[in-house]
């Protein structure tokens, strides 16, 4: 579900026909965009951007980015833990 284009739309005072409409595309594509049943042509994404003034990013991939983004920085640490860990070692080696 994509909760921030359902937002948009419902903060603009719109049902799906009238957005839909306004955007130039069904109804029907605009409820399986919100929805998540479809993710939409390129040209699609920019003509929704394009009314509700925001960029393609913002409204299709935020939350995947956000996701994503927090798998690599977890997997970062882990990597991170493991070479202080690797180090750590290496030092009381050195030292007997």
């Amino acid at each position: 579900m994509n909760k921030k284009l359902i937002k948009l739309r419902i903060d603009r005072g719109l049902n799906q026909e009238e957005a839909a409409k306004e955007i130039g595309i069904s109804q029907s594509m605009l409820s399986a965009l919100e929805q998540g049943y479809r993710s939409g042509s390129d040209a699609t994404k920019i003509k929704i951007a394009s009314f509700y003034d925001q960029s393609v990013e913002s409204i299709f991939f935020a939350g995947k980015i956000t996701k994503r983004d927090s798998k690599m920085r977890e997997k970062k640490n882990e990597q991170s833990g493991n070479y202080e860990k690797q180090a750590s070692f290496d030092n009381k080696l050195e030292s007997c």
